[in-house]
């Protein structure tokens, strides 16, 4: 028997003891543990960062569908400047040609429902036709438009969303053309307010006074309006916001407990066409 080799033999690395896979595997799951949080955060931040982003997007194109109707409030072309309509609906629907559906009156939400109103103006041609709040195309020249929005509310499966209805005055037969239910514009608008701009100090084109449609007593007088939205984030995001009120002009306050961030928006236009 050959013992020459055996101290050799002893000095070498046989494999691994029991101890030494246990300390290997447990360093192993403490580098995939931290790999895992990594990722679980940034992927929570990615779906909160795209939620506010969607949340602030939809709030902008809000207020821009509805201050591009506003600014054509009253707005008729040349050839039919004699027979300017009312810029804007009014409660009762009084100053419009025809008869028209009360749902399409002006409204004033109570508390903190929503309010809803509508634009009376000629559609201009752009892009090479006139279209409504729908994006549908108009091909009479003649008509007089009114934009109407107002909030579609959630239902199990949607959530709620600002709505537009379009409805046409023919100026050369007097007939008005009904359009389609309210159509939803933009997803994830929670409340709509509107304030009306008037003069008190004797200044026929400035407004140094915004009150709600029921407080108007002279349409004729109204130079401005202000919009203001609440826009949520559609999906929950983590963490949960904070909980809070928000208040939308002159409406009362109103809060959620669904874990959506929401940001209020608004806007003042001023009625370029009301004198």
């Amino acid at each position: 028997m050959n013992t020459l080799n055996q101290p050799t033999l002893r000095r070498m690395q046989l494999g691994l003891s029991i101890v030494e896979l246990m300390v290997a595997m447990a360093l192993g799951l403490l580098l995939m543990t931290g790999v895992i949080q990594v990722f679980l955060s940034s992927r929570q931040t990615y779906a909160a960062n795209e939620a506010m982003g969607r949340m602030q997007e939809n709030g902008r194109f809000a207020l821009e569908f509805m201050a591009r109707s506003a600014r054509l409030a009253g707005y008729v072309e040349p050839v039919y400047a004699e027979a300017r309509p009312v810029a804007l609906v009014r409660p009762s629907c009084t100053g419009l040609p025809g008869s028209i559906p009360t749902e399409l009156c002006t409204t004033t939400g109570a508390g903190n429902a929503s309010d809803s109103f509508g634009f009376v103006f000629q559609p201009p041609i752009q892009d090479g036709a006139r279209r409504d709040c729908l994006g549908n195309s108009i091909t009479e020249n003649n008509m007089l438009l009114i934009n109407h929005y107002s909030i579609i509310p959630a239902t199990a499966t949607t959530p709620p969303a600002l709505g537009c209805r379009a409805y046409k005055f023919n100026q050369t037969t007097g007939s008005w053309t009904s359009g389609p239910q309210a159509q939803e514009l933009i997803s994830g608008i929670d409340s709509l307010q509107i304030l009306y701009g008037v003069n008190t100090s004797g200044d026929a084109r400035s407004a140094n006074q915004y009150v709600s449609a029921d407080r108007v007593t002279n349409w004729n007088n109204v130079r401005a309006v202000r919009i203001a939205v609440l826009a949520n984030s559609i999906e929950p995001i983590t963490p949960a916001p904070a909980a809070r009120n928000f208040v939308l002009l002159d409406a009362a306050p109103v809060s959620y407990a669904d874990n959506r961030a929401r940001q209020i928006f608004s806007t003042t236009i001023q009625l370029k066409n009301t004198f």
